[in-house]
């Protein structure tokens, strides 16, 4: 690992993410905000699945947006993108994101996005498995870097 945090992604504007003035287009947010959720998501699960539990594939729609454009990112800019966790009690997901450039720490965007889970059944899941409540309850122990009350970003929003 290059000292990055388990919560960071480093990437380039591509050519085909740019409009007519060589700026990013907004809609590349989301799914650069969807890469950074996968990745936090893998650490998280550590080669395991937060998408299975006993044998049931689990379904997490996003069901709320939020963005903020606090500055540009031009092709071939390299981005710095932070996801955060907000721990919550129910089985909510909500992911915030920070992203940055790299050269020299401005701003570019920040965002939350809110999911339900849902099992494949399309039935709610209200609460986590005592496992993977485990497993979560330890990852944000271990990475409190990656986790946020959400205030921070709230306030911008």
């Amino acid at each position: 690992m290059s000292g990055r945090s388990v919560n960071e992604t480093r990437f380039s504007i591509r050519f085909s993410e740019t409009d007519m003035a060589g700026v990013f287009h907004h809609s590349n947010l989301f799914t650069w905000f969807e890469v950074g959720r996968f990745a936090l998501i893998d650490e998280l699960t550590r080669g395991g699945s937060l998408l299975e539990i006993e044998g049931d594939t689990l379904f997490v729609p996003v069901t709320k947006t939020r963005v903020s454009f606090l500055g540009l990112g031009r092709f071939g800019d390299e981005l710095r993108l932070e996801t955060f966790l907000k721990p919550q009690a129910t089985t909510k997901l909500v992911f915030y994101y920070r992203l940055t450039q790299v050269r020299d720490g401005s701003p570019v965007a920040i965002g939350v996005t809110e999911h339900v889970v849902l099992r494949g059944t399309n039935r709610f899941l209200f609460r986590w498995p005592e496992s993977t409540r485990h497993r979560m309850d330890s990852f944000f122990a271990e990475h409190p870097d990656a986790v946020t009350d959400g205030r921070e970003f709230d306030a911008k929003l």
